[in-house]
């Protein structure tokens, strides 16, 4: 047991985590604050929005929605809610959430939980005030594109992946896994915890 928990205090302190490390060790003792929760799409930000703001009375704001909205009807400001993330589409979003970042920080009576796979975390983290917020970003870096399609394919129905071919969708976790370590070594840089949700079992974890 005391090897188990040095192992997860060396993750913790290399800002790597799995979920299971998270919910366990992860300190919710302290006074709460506002959660910011970003990844690569298919990592696990709905349900662990979902479980924090049940478990802890939040309210949800699913950027994604904004995103799609953006893209749908307002296509020429470059907000878009594309699966893989876009750098330009990722700057601006973050740029239209600061007015409401400033709104929610300025509450002392509600917290929010905030996830979005449309942010890299070098756009967001001009706008969060760390005495506000805890930042978390999920992704998957040590999985391979067929291992996470089965994973799909075995708990989730419906949904973006539903309407994709196997070689379309290889090519998008692909480039998802990609875009996974990329935001892993961002994190590392800028002391942001990064959860590896790599061949996680997320239905399980979040389903009693």
């Amino acid at each position: 047991m005391l090897l188990m928990k040095n192992i997860i205090l060396g993750n913790m302190v290399n800002r790597k985590l799995s979920l299971f490390e998270f919910f366990c060790y992860n300190k919710r003792g302290d006074s709460m604050k506002n959660i910011f929760i970003g990844g690569v799409a298919k990592s696990g930000k709905s349900r662990l929005s979902e479980y924090l703001c049940k478990k802890y009375g939040m309210n949800h704001i699913p950027v994604d929605y904004f995103a799609s909205s953006f893209k749908h009807n307002f296509n020429e400001i470059g907000i878009t809610s594309n699966v893989v993330i876009d750098k330009k589409s990722s700057e601006l979003l973050a740029k239209f959430l600061s007015r409401f970042i400033e709104i929610v920080e300025s509450k002392d009576d509600e917290l929010f939980v905030i996830d979005s796979a449309h942010i890299y975390p070098v756009d967001i983290i001009k706008y969060l005030n760390p005495s506000k917020w805890d930042i978390y970003y999920l992704g998957y870096p040590n999985i391979t594109s067929i291992e996470k399609i089965e994973e799909i394919k075995k708990y989730s129905k419906g949904g973006w992946t539903s309407k994709k071919n196997d070689e379309e969708l290889i090519k998008t976790f692909d480039e998802l896994i990609k875009i996974s370590k990329d935001i892993e070594n961002e994190c590392k840089s800028n002391n942001i915890t990064f959860i590896d949700t790599s061949n996680e079992d997320i239905i399980k974890l979040f389903i009693k």
